[in-house]
């Protein structure tokens, strides 16, 4: 069987186990991302039917960079402004203050109780303030929850996925710079990249939004053009700056999202990219499981790894919610049960390897730690809030 051949084989493979595993999840009522979690785990490292990285070689991180990129345009294109109307004060807040508190209390942690040095803490710190749409809108939807904490926890996971890779990239260039490694004015070019990216997903959610509402472009080819489109804005983001393409497409997101479409046009490329959307969010969530090995799997259970997490789980998520939300009309149940919830996912995965690269290579070898770390975080997050966001909802009475 020839290479080409090997990849087909795969990708059809991965697909229709990630389908199963969600169907699996719904059979049994367990979480669907537990469910392709643990899909991901039995035929990787326990029963090694695929090793993704040997099946796709050099174009396993592009796939996964691309399929994230379509996930989180999917879930921006839901951010109706409209819809938060009465409790925007409280959803800004979720991904301004909260994320920048979680961000300084993670560094400290990783840094007095890991020991890790001040550069790596704060890229670690910038990475785990992503909960992203890979991981609670999965959980979102089976929750049935009020408006309120369903609005505050989805507007957070898909706006703030995103700003984790630049506040990640953001400490490493600071750290970098004051460390003597690369030029202070690499910073100049780190914000105007930044600033590029956003230019970009606006620009192009304006064009789009205009060649819709004037038919410029027909009903039936809205949608598939739009998938074309969200792909090459994030590849030519990626191409300014490293980590920039999600910036972009999400402000391509909200911007179409809040420009008026009528609503059949609207409905025609929600319903395509959600479904587009499940299908990746299970393709990937198997890739990356299923290339993990029994050797990265064991360094999970480093006593100091287990104790960063739950200090995060208990410590870090709970105080940001509670300071972040002061003086605001959250009622103390919804306080309660955000401050728990904060699965991390995909995007924390996918880049965690890329900075800790770039840091070991600059002579930070703590940063060896990034990766399981980052394994530990999120899979103890995946399995413990995917089963108890909704028996916590209903216990504070916080569904519909």
């Amino acid at each position: 069987m020839s290479s080409i051949e090997l990849i087909t084989l795969g990708i059809s493979l991965v697909l229709l186990i990630g389908m199963i595993a969600q169907w699996l999840s719904w059979r049994w009522g367990i979480p669907a991302i537990v469910g392709m979690t643990l899909m991901g785990l039995f035929i990787g490292p326990g029963i090694n039917l695929i090793h993704p990285e040997q099946l796709f070689g050099d174009l396993l991180e592009p796939i996964i960079s691309l399929a994230v990129a379509i996930i989180l345009f999917e879930g921006s294109l839901s951010l109706d402004r409209r819809e938060i109307f009465h409790f925007k004060g409280p959803v800004r807040r979720m991904y301004t203050l909260v994320p920048l508190i979680s961000w300084l209390l993670t560094a400290v942690i990783a840094n007095v109780i890991v020991g890790l040095s001040w550069v790596t803490a704060f890229v670690i710190g910038g990475l785990f303030i992503v909960t992203g749409p890979t991981v609670i809108t999965p959980l979102l939807k089976n929750a049935n929850l009020k408006e309120r904490p369903d609005r505050m926890l989805r507007w957070e996971g898909i706006i703030v996925d995103p700003m984790g890779a630049l506040a990640a990239l953001f400490a490493l260039q600071i750290g970098l710079a004051a460390s003597g490694v690369i030029d202070s004015a690499a910073l100049g070019v780190y914000i105007l990249g930044a600033f590029t990216a956003l230019v970009l997903g606006i620009g192009a959610g304006l064009g789009t939004s205009y060649a819709f509402r004037r038919s410029i472009i027909p009903v039936d080819m809205q949608a598939p053009m739009m998938f074309a489109l969200v792909i090459f804005i994030f590849a030519v983001s990626d191409l300014i700056m490293e980590e920039s393409g999600l910036l972009a497409v999400t402000a391509m997101g909200i911007t179409l999202a809040n420009r008026g479409l009528n609503v059949p046009i609207l409905n025609n490329i929600r319903h395509f990219k959600e479904n587009i959307s499940t299908l990746f969010i299970s393709a990937v969530f198997v890739l990356l499981t299923s290339s993990l090995t029994r050797t990265e799997l064991m360094e999970l259970w480093d006593i100091r790894i287990i104790g960063f997490v739950l200090l995060m789980m208990l410590v870090v998520r709970p105080l940001s919610v509670w300071i972040g939300l002061a003086n605001t009309k959250v009622s103390l149940g919804e306080k309660a049960f955000i401050g728990w919830i904060a699965p991390r996912g995909v995007v924390a995965l996918t880049v965690s390897g890329y900075f800790q690269t770039i840091l070991v290579e600059a002579g930070f070898t703590d940063a060896e730690r990034i990766l399981p770390m980052t394994l530990a975080l999120v899979f103890i997050t995946v399995v413990i809030h995917g089963y108890t966001l909704t028996p916590l909802a209903k216990r504070l009475k916080l569904t519909k």
